[in-house]
């Protein structure tokens, strides 16, 4: 048991594989709480954040939501369906992995051209989109950043240290699902570049896990429109100049 009731409902979901019902009693009072459930969930795991989800709130300014190394996985793995959760997404994601510590810098702000300075590999990536609420609906915005922002997997593909020529807004990614080509385009992200929300994170790091440390990466988002996973199957992705990734979900 933790000191938050959203912490304990989000274990007991992460430890049964099964999805719990979201009820207004649950509602983090605030960002700094949301975050503070994020740390309670990883410690109760035992887990520590390997990587992080990053993107804008409705009202604006940057939120995160950690990868935890509980749900990391290589390409080529396999990757178990869980009977007891439903409304799983697929979605094939461009990620930076960090070479240095990114400590927040008040009144210095990151630019990109920092953030390029400290990125070591860039690599493709799946996330396999998974909320610990059945109702996931219902929930407000701030229980689904507590709920890692829905973070159910992410497999971690084949990536390159040299990608200074690489137009990044313009890549080319290619998502199938047994074969079945669900996604081939360029670009596709919805800031346009995919470093917008990593530079607006960076210079707030409102977690409460410590900031952004060197070894951790950052999934930028989606390149595809989500794709629903509906059983068994072998999920492949590529970004062109980049690398390629693959998964085996079994039940």
């Amino acid at each position: 048991m933790t000191s938050s009731p959203l912490a304990d409902v989000l274990l007991a979901a992460h430890s049964s594989a099964t999805q719990a019902r979201y009820g207004a009693t649950l509602a983090p009072a605030s960002a700094a709480e949301a975050y503070a459930v994020q740390v309670a969930v990883a410690q109760g795991l035992q887990a520590q954040a390997s990587g992080w989800k990053v993107g804008f709130r409705p009202e604006g300014g940057a939120f995160a939501a950690p990868v935890l190394s509980s749900g990391v996985v290589r390409s080529g793995a396999r990757w178990r369906l869980a009977p007891g959760i439903g409304g799983v997404k697929i979605e094939a994601e461009l990620a930076i992995r960090f070479g240095r510590d990114l400590p927040l810098r008040p009144g210095q702000p990151y630019t990109r051209d920092d953030l390029l300075a400290a990125i070591d590999e860039i690599f493709v990536g799946i996330e396999l989109v998974a909320s610990r609420f059945s109702n996931v609906e219902e929930a407000p915005f701030d229980a689904r950043v507590a709920d890692n922002f829905n973070n159910g997997a992410y497999v971690i593909g084949g990536g390159t240290k040299t990608f200074s020529a690489l137009d990044l807004s313009q890549i080319r990614c290619r998502l199938m699902v047994d074969g079945v080509v669900k996604n081939d385009r360029l670009g596709g992200h919805g800031d346009g570049d995919p470093l917008i929300p990593v530079v607006a994170w960076a210079n707030v790091q409102a977690d409460a896990f410590g900031g952004l440390r060197a070894g951790q990466f950052i999934t930028t988002g989606t390149l595809n429109d989500p794709v629903p996973l509906n059983g068994p199957g072998k999920l492949e992705a590529s970004l062109e100049g980049i690398g390629t990734v693959s998964v085996e979900i079994v039940v």
